[in-house]
């Protein structure tokens, strides 16, 4: 038995990424087990990059910056990236990571685990036969995004236009609802999900019908986009979304289990 479970331990990290689902989420399990084992060897060189460029980590004490430090170092260990047009750069990784654990900082599980590679592109690009250029998008193959068009997001924390926060609210979708082996990934974030939506939907049908928001009328395109431009503005204006939506906020905060204008952020 010892055998044949260091077999699949080693197979694991061997094949990393290129292994089956029940293999991959071994794996980002012992990265996890790792990341809270070592991580005080990488407080310092995290902190001293995610705090000039991400004012949520900013805005944490010391305690949930190195719960988020720890999170990130999971995250981006459990990620292959690929860099297409763009010379990589070691803060890359990390400040990518840092989006995805942002919006998942206040639940359970934020892995992904059906993702195993980010795209990072320099620029806009274009997808497919689709005329339009892309900032970013998801899908079954993997999480795309435009480094530019990422940065520039962190660069303006207030005009809730955040690529990295939006794409990862579509992967923290996918993961969910959208996974084509049918498998989701938090259940407590489903259920939650009925009790958003029964707020949300009614929002998203009236600004198809013509309804003026606070999201714009990009967040009228289809309910994914109008949960992920909910997210921009849940984390970069949170008050305008509290004083124009209050129900609205309340069912994210839920959802999230965190508040952006509670100093303590995590609700549970």
């Amino acid at each position: 038995m010892f055998e044949l479970v260091m077999l699949v331990f080693i197979g694991t990290i061997i094949l990393g990424p290129f292994t089956g689902r029940p293999l991959r989420i071994a794996r980002n399990k012992w990265i996890e087990n790792r990341a809270h084992g070592s991580i005080g060897r990488y407080f310092e060189y995290y902190d001293t990059r995610l705090a000039p460029c991400n004012a949520y980590y900013r805005s944490l004490g010391q305690e949930q910056k190195v719960k988020f430090v720890k999170r990130v170092y999971a995250f981006s260990r459990s990620k292959k990236f690929e860099y297409i047009g763009v010379e990589p750069k070691q803060e890359m990784p990390l400040l990518i990571s840092s989006a995805a654990i942002q919006i998942t900082f206040g639940l359970d599980k934020y892995l992904f685990s059906y993702f195993t590679t980010i795209y990072v592109l320099k620029a806009e690009y274009r997808y497919g036969l689709n005329p339009n250029n892309f900032q970013g998008h998801v899908n079954s193959h993997g999480i795309y995004l435009s480094w530019e068009n990422f940065v520039r997001g962190y660069e303006d924390y207030t005009d809730a236009h955040n690529v990295g926060l939006h794409e990862m609210a579509h992967a923290l979708a996918f993961v969910n609802f959208m996974d084509p082996g049918g498998r989701s990934e938090d259940e407590k974030f489903i259920a939650d999900w009925s009790h958003f939506s029964a707020v949300a939907r009614p929002i998203f049908t009236e600004m198809q019908a013509g309804r003026s928001t606070i999201f714009g009328s990009y967040a009228a395109t289809n309910y994914n986009e109008f949960w992920a431009v909910a997210v921009e503005n849940f984390f970069e204006r949170p008050q305008l979304v509290k004083t124009n939506m209050p129900e609205l906020y309340r069912e994210m905060c839920i959802l999230l289990n965190q508040d952006p204008l509670n100093p303590a952020m995590i609700l549970s």
